[in-house]
């Protein structure tokens, strides 16, 4: 899979230079989430931990430093305002709509170790739903009915080793919950996935009926029925 998105990749790269627009294209390249490949044994992603969301994220284009590692905090939301600002079209700044910053200029600036980086994960089936805010070199795991997690990803970069219990990290604590809270209710957003999950369910004919349908591929092959 790794080798044939490679080929994909180059064949749009090469056809970039080759119409001449290789010094004046900014490219995007990232993922929607990483993959576990078994590491505490499980596989897929449907967790919180870094196999399974922290991504790759690489920029390049005019005016990107060349070889430049940037371990600012990123965002999915940073790339509305990404590319409309390659585009150089000028998107709605109300952070309450629309979150997020260009991430050209936060590639050429000093490291940022005040940004915060957020996920949330539900499923059905799931008995809660999981939050995660990393915000320096602190990652919080955060779950409705069950025991939050705190890794300090600097001494611990495996997350082999959770804080939460110990009292010495209780203010730590404290403000990595309140950056959580900051961006979303969990409470409020676990029963809203409940809500939606059980009205999804309750669409496709009932529990045995959803059971019975498997997990279709987004895009179905040819000939096959999609589910609306």
């Amino acid at each position: 899979l790794c080798t044939y998105l490679d080929h994909q990749i180059g064949k749009v790269l090469n056809t970039i230079d080759e119409v001449g627009l290789g010094e004046t294209t900014r490219i995007v390249y990232t993922s929607d989430h990483g993959e576990n490949l078994g590491v505490r044994g499980t596989w897929g992603k449907s967790n919180m931990y870094q196999e399974a969301t922290r991504i790759p994220l690489i920029l390049a284009g005019p005016d990107v430093p060349k070889g430049k590692v940037c371990n600012t905090a990123a965002n999915f939301v940073d790339y509305y305002h990404t590319i409309l600002d390659a585009a150089g079209v000028e998107g709605e700044q109300t952070s309450s709509e629309r979150p997020g910053s260009s991430l050209w200029p936060i590639a050429a600036e000093q490291d940022d170790q005040s940004r915060t980086s957020f996920s949330e994960y539900h499923a059905v089936g799931a008995p809660s739903g999981a939050f995660m805010v990393r915000k320096g070199q602190y990652k919080f795991h955060y779950y409705v009915g069950y025991p939050p997690e705190l890794f300090d990803l600097s001494a611990d970069p495996e997350e082999t080793n959770d804080l939460a219990a110990d009292p010495a990290y209780a203010e730590t604590m404290q403000m990595m919950e309140q950056e959580l809270r900051r961006i979303v209710d969990p409470e409020a957003a676990h029963a809203q996935a409940l809500t939606d999950q059980a009205n999804l369910v309750h669409r496709f004919g009932g529990r045995d009926a959803a059971m019975g349908l498997g997990t279709p591929g987004a895009t179905p092959p040819p000939g096959a029925e999609k589910h609306e």
